[in-house]
This record gives C-alpha cells, structure tokens and sequence, in this order.
C-alpha cells in the first residue's frame, strides 16, 4: 500500500512539473486568443505611436496594393507634399533603368562618350554611368544636408576628383547630379526634353503620381534631396517597385532591368543604384562609411529582417520601405530636423514582429519564436 501510495506522488508530482513547464514556455491566454489579423492590428498601432511619438507627420502602409493603416500628426496632412529629403535619390536610380529600356544610355558605359569636355581628364573619362549611380565616381561628393546642392549641374561637371573611380562609396549629389546633366544632354538631343519632364511622363504621371523640386541655380531639379511629395503619392511609387516595375496592366519598367538598382554595388553591399539595401556588411567596412554606420548600422546585418527590404532614406527619417516578399510598403514622413529618436530597427521591428528588438528577445526568452506576423508574399 505504502508502495502505491509513493508511486501515486511521483506521477502527481512530475504532472505539476510538467504544467508547470508549460505554463512558463506558453503566452499567456490573452495572447493566445487573439487572431492574426489583431496581432498584425496591434503591430501597425505600435509602429505607428513609436512613429508618432519620434515626431512623425505621415504614416503610411500599404500591402497587396491596399492601405492598410494612414495617419497624419504634428502638422502634417494627407495633401500636403513633404520633403523626402535625400529620399529623392531613389528616383534617379529607376529613371535610369528606364532610360536603359528605352535605348538612351548603357549603365556600363562611360561618361565622357557624353560628356566630351572629360575626354581629356585621366581620371573623370574612366568614370561610368553605374559609378554615378552607386556614388563611387571618385568625385568631390558635395556637402550632404544642403537640400541637395544648388549648384548649376555644368559647374558641378568641373569638381576635382578626390580619388580614383570605383574605389570608394562617398554619400553626396554630386554623382547624380552629372548623371542627370548625361541624361538631361541625351534626351535634348532626342526629343528635346528635360530629365524632369521624362521622369514624369515614363514613370510618375502613369501611376498618378506628381513631386515638386526645389530647383539648382540653373533650373534644373536637386537630385540629392529636393524633391517633394505627398506620402500616398511615394507609397505608390514603392507599390511600383515592389511590383517589379508593374502598375496594373502595363509593365512600366523590365523586371529584370530593375533588378540592377537592387544589386550590391562593388563599394558598399548595402547600396545598389541609388537605393539603400538590406545587405551583410563587414563591420571594418560598416565602421568606415560614416552614414552606412549612423543611419543603416542597426538594418543592414539584422538577420531578422527580410533580405529583400530595400529602402528610399532622407534625413529627418524620412523612409520609404519596400519589402517585396509581403507585398508591403511603408512610407514615413517627418520634420527635417539634425537628430530624431526614430530608429529603422525599433520601427520595422514593432511593425513586423510586435516589439523592439530588445523587447522581443525579452518575451522570446531566446527559446520561443513567434509566429509570423505578416504572410509571405505568393
């Protein structure tokens, strides 16, 4: 009897260890009970307060084409154009895709075969159009935070080279701002038209699109950081991009062209033709680009993140995020100020899984990992 009654506690005492196993490995109930679709709900709210708190003004997602979550604060409006700041960049890279589709220019080819007052220059006729794209031409680079530079696209033709082509990722307009002097002198020759007009009719008046720039001295659009935009109009740009060049039943731009603006360039992995990348940079080649380091540092190497986000970034955080494998676009509008608290790593973290990352390592404990918020794009 005395046997039975020992055997009987062992068995009800290993069944409280095992209860109470699981108690501690299991959300609690109130979690338990909510649907994917509250759990995707709570996501976007928190990514939207961590916004809005950061001084955010416009908050935008969108997926499968749809917006799903849109809100305005702090002064901003859904029809007022705000300034993407050097979010502007990521237009250039996809009109030159466009101007590569349509015969006007080789990615590969060089410079001066347009420029002829380079032809001379040993070191400025070796650059190529996808130096100018990648900002690795080896030229002065221009002073970022300037809005862009307003200075005449001809005067910026003559800037001293500071290194030699293709050795060095170097953050500023002056890049693009000869590749758009390049474009702007092809399509004179053409059809007389301007890098600004092209840009509108091949890729923004078809999908109803419209920016505003601040213009250089010369008239000509600032490339670095002068355009303007209202967060629906750029979400629907990175609609355009995360449909691979597809706007509904016209295909806009060739897929596979455009599958150029998102490769590594050769400089920096998380750059490719004008866009930002979610690509594994060694942290010696990390520490020595001071903007990769400060703006893309807490992304690029997080494994956490989809290896397809490819991004649009302007001071003041401004963002517009891609994300092709969810069907997802983010745009994110603020002020222009020097130093914002907004953190890509904290947001997408909160809209893509919950939390930040410090709290989702806290509530995984290392050992549990959650169920996907967001399905996968098929």
């Amino acid at each position: 009897m005395q046997t039975k009654k020992r055997i009987l506690w062992f068995l009800l005492c290993l069944c409280l260890l095992g209860n109470g196993h699981r108690t501690q490995c299991q959300p609690p109930a109130s979690q338990t009970e909510l649907t994917d679709e509250d759990r995707r709900e709570q996501a976007v709210r928190a990514a939207y307060d961590y916004h809005k708190v950061a001084g955010g003004q416009a908050f935008l997602v969108m997926q499968d084409g749809r917006i799903i979550f849109e809100a305005y604060d702090n002064g901003g409006g859904e029809f007022q154009p705000q300034m993407l700041a050097s979010g502007s960049k990521s237009f250039v890279g996809i009109v030159a895709i466009a101007a590569v589709q349509d015969g006007l220019l080789s990615l590969d080819e060089r410079a001066c075969e347009t420029l002829q007052e380079w032809t001379s220059d040993t070191l400025k006729s070796q650059i190529t159009l996808r130096q100018l794209l990648t900002l690795s031409s080896g030229l002065t680079p221009g002073e970022i935070g300037t809005l862009g530079q307003s200075q005449p696209w001809k005067e910026i033709l003559a800037v001293p080279m500071v290194k030699p082509p293709g050795t060095s990722f170097d953050y500023g307009p002056n890049h693009l701002c000869v590749f758009g002097e390049i474009l702007q002198r092809k399509l004179r020759a053409r059809n007389d038209e301007s890098f600004e007009a092209y840009l509108n009719r091949r890729i923004l008046r078809p999908i109803g699109a419209r920016v505003v720039w601040r213009q250089s001295s010369d008239g000509n659009p600032r490339l670095g950081g002068g355009a303007w935009m209202t967060a629906r109009d750029w979400a629907d740009f990175g609609w355009l991009i995360c449909q691979e060049g597809r706007w509904g039943q016209r295909q806009l731009l060739d897929p596979g062209l455009l599958q150029d603006c998102f490769q590594s360039s050769t400089t920096n992995p998380a750059y490719g033709l004008t866009w930002w990348l979610k690509k594994k940079v060694d942290p010696l080649l990390l520490r020595s680009i001071p903007i990769l380091m400060r703006d893309m540092g807490d992304i690029v190497n997080a494994e956490w993140l989809p290896d397809d986000l490819r991004l649009a970034a302007g001071a003041g955080k401004q963002r517009l995020y891609v994300i092709p494998s969810l069907k997802m676009v983010i745009a994110r509008l603020g002020p222009l100020t020097a130093q914002s608290p907004f953190r890509d790593a904290d947001f997408l973290s909160l809209l893509l899984r919950g939390g930040t990352p410090e709290e989702y390592e806290a509530r995984a404990g290392g050992l549990i990992q959650a169920r996907p918020l967001w399905p996968a794009a098929r």
